[in-house]
């Protein structure tokens, strides 16, 4: 784990930020501008470089804008933002976009928060929620080390957790100088308080054998469980499978069931629970291609180039072949209308319903790591409000209320979107 912001990689700082942004959406506040400009402009220019055509008309820009609860009069400065950083050409009729890939999206909104010269509080609540991401802690477990990092006051240091506390940056638990935080898409409340005391109380031994299969699925992103548990042994495995450090999916066909194991962290760390359907689909299929990768023999179709294969599935939307293995390791998927299987002149054909699942497998597979695709995935929706236990408190009339959209505005929205000239 990184110890300081600087040393946090682009792809992890974009992803947090369009994390805090999604959450400073829902919040009364005007501070961390900068955390929330740089979210906003990389979901805005998301949107805009998803178009078929690189020239997309003011009009359709702020219907896009619209859809992904950015006002009209954020527009024009978030443009002029992403012109600077040499991302869009702006022209009296439209906005032209300037060879930008999703790919590099997160590291895109890494470059604009840099731009602003953030102040230590919002370099520091990035590092906080990352710190968190990582392992349950308390305040004293970090307060001096962000302290020094980011010259930051001790007055300064509790508008850091307070106000990481009532915004979302961050989860936690329990009151005062017991309160624990932690990243809710991880560490649940009722597991937050077990998982520290159980990464705490590990011998250097353990810890030695975690850091090595850690690192096996930080390369692969997915393995066998049997294989884990070997490393792992018994009890280690059964320590840490029990407060969700590893995540298991299960691959059934004619041979019987066989697990996988992958980090939680690779698809849900900076994603609302309510992708879980999601990330369970990019799990299950990342399980079904690596059964494929390890445990297929050659009669069956085992995958001998995983990345042409997955590139194929994705790029072509289908592969096909005589494999029995087509027809048999997809079932699951095939239910929950991921993919389809059926028969072609060339044998089974695998096509893929949902591309979004493939591209977070892929990177599962290849990168050990879907993190980034999965965090892309939020970037066009209204993320679910957060209320902390004040919050909560707070009279109903100080709330921010959920006001359903004008049947007008819909209809206008719609009529901007699907007009083809």
């Amino acid at each position: 784990m990184a110890n300081g912001g600087d040393n946090l990689p682009k792809g992890i700082v974009g992803a947090w930020l369009l994390h805090h942004d999604q959450k400073l959406l829902n919040s009364k506040t005007t501070s961390f501008e900068n955390i929330a400009l740089a979210g906003r402009a990389s979901r805005l220019l998301s949107v805009v470089s998803k178009e078929d055509e690189s020239n997309v008309s003011n009009e359709r820009v702020g219907e896009l804008a619209n859809g992904i609860g950015i006002r009209r009069l954020e527009i024009k400065g978030l443009l002029v933002e992403l012109e600077e950083q040499g991302l869009v050409a702006q022209g009296k009729s439209g906005v032209t976009v300037l060879g930008v890939t999703q790919a590099r999206l997160l590291d895109h909104a890494a470059d604009i928060f840099d731009s602003q010269e953030p102040d230590g509080l919002e370099l520091a609540a990035i590092d906080l929620a990352e710190r968190g991401s990582h392992s349950p802690l308390r305040r004293s477990d970090c307060e001096e080390e962000l302290s020094d990092t980011y010259e930051l006051s001790e007055a300064e240091m509790d508008d850091l957790f307070s106000q990481s506390e009532h915004i979302g940056f961050i989860d936690y638990e329990n009151s005062g100088v017991d309160r624990l935080y932690f990243n809710g898409s991880l560490f649940k409340r009722d597991q937050a308080q077990k998982a520290k005391r159980i990464l705490e109380s590990l011998t250097t031994e353990e810890r030695e054998r975690l850091i090595h299969v850690d690192s096996l699925l930080k390369a692969q992103g997915c393995l066998l469980a049997a294989a884990v548990r070997q490393l792992l042994g018994d009890s280690l495995w059964s320590k840490m499978h029990q407060i969700g450090y590893f995540e298991v999916s299960i691959v059934s066909n004619e041979r019987g069931p066989t697990e996988f194991v992958t980090k939680p962290e690779a698809l849900t760390k900076f994603v609302p629970g309510g992708l879980a359907d999601v990330l369970d689909d990019a799990k299950a299929l990342a399980s079904s291609l690596t059964y494929g990768i390890v445990k297929s023999s050659d009669t069956r179709g085992r995958i001998k180039d995983p990345s042409a294969l997955i590139n194929a599935l994705i790029g072509r939307g289908f592969v096909e072949g005589w494999a029995p293995a087509i027809r048999q390791d997809y079932q699951i998927l095939e239910r929950r209308n991921v993919v389809q299987v059926t028969s072609s002149s060339q044998g089974h054909r695998l096509t893929l319903l949902k591309p979004e699942i493939g591209e977070m497998a892929k990177d599962l597979i290849l990168r050990g790591d879907a993190s980034g695709t999965a965090a892309e995935m939020i970037i066009g929706t209204q993320a679910a409000q957060f209320y902390g236990p004040e919050a909560a408190r707070s009279a109903e009339r100080d709330r921010k209320k959920d006001v359903p959209e004008a049947k007008t505005a819909t209809s206008r929205a719609l009529n901007v979107l699907r007009r083809t000239n």
